[in-house]
């Protein structure tokens, strides 16, 4: 079946959302808030309730029964209140996941993602992102970007690898999930999510630490991918190989 549309995955694919960039949005919580702390030391206690909402967002095995959808901002601000009573601080969980939510709408592009202009040449181009719907729309504007449909796991209320989100984007696109293409930079959200639903999938191989990923279940094996590339600007030439071959 030829694929019909692509779906790119947003943070670690498109953008960069490393954890350099997080510890300027934590620099900046700590100065404006005045906490006696570290900004390493408060991202390394938040990042244990951040990590564990992730963890447990999603019951894979039955995704109807997952506890009620949180967005980031309010799971990142109850992870903030946790995180002030345990380090005794006396800070403001909503303005400091609001400086999250606001740097997610203002992450710099990959050098390759340049190949977006040149892959809808040839084929519509969706994005479908774990985000706030909000902050993604800034993005994608900031960028000057263009899609042909924009999923987020808030408009979707389930964040990958949830089989609800993938089912969202197929009905958005108006296409078969083997007419899709999700490309992403995540083995376990990306690939074994989009593969696990009839999706097909391609692997962005970066050397980037993101924190973005969920946490791979322990004692799975998780699909591969149809193909995998270290650069969107080799998808098209890869995507043609893997059709040839199929």
């Amino acid at each position: 079946m030829p694929i019909k549309i692509i779906a790119l995955d947003m943070y670690g694919t498109l953008v960069a959302n490393g954890v350099d960039l997080w510890r300027v949005t934590f620099e900046e919580i700590v100065r404006v808030q005045r906490l006696p702390v570290t900004a390493a030391g408060l991202w390394s206690a938040w990042r244990q309730h951040e990590v564990n909402f992730r963890k447990t967002r999603t019951n894979m095995a039955d995704p109807a029964s997952s506890p009620p959808f949180r967005t980031y901002y309010q799971a990142w601000r109850q992870a903030f209140v946790d995180t002030f009573a345990a380090l005794g601080l006396p800070g403001d969980p909503s303005d400091a996941a609001r400086r999250c939510t606001r740097d997610q709408g203002n992450r710099p592009a990959f050098p390759d993602a340049a190949a977006v202009s040149d892959l809808q040449r040839r084929w519509r181009v969706g994005v479908l992102s774990n985000a706030d719907h909000g902050y993604l729309l800034d993005l994608i504007a900031l960028r000057g970007w263009r899609f042909d449909v924009v999923v987020s796991s808030e408009s979707a209320r389930a964040y990958k690898p949830d089989p609800r989100i993938f089912a969202a984007f197929c009905a958005r696109a108006g296409a078969r999930p083997d007419e899709v293409l999700l490309v992403g930079d995540s083995a376990y959200d990306d690939v074994h999510g989009a593969k696990s639903q009839g999706l097909r999938a391609a692997l962005v191989t970066r050397a980037q630490d993101t924190p973005g990923r969920t946490p791979e279940p322990e004692h799975q094996r998780l699909i591969p991918p149809d193909f995998q590339v270290s650069s969107l600007l080799d998808l098209g030439a890869a995507l043609d190989r893997w059709s040839a071959d199929g």
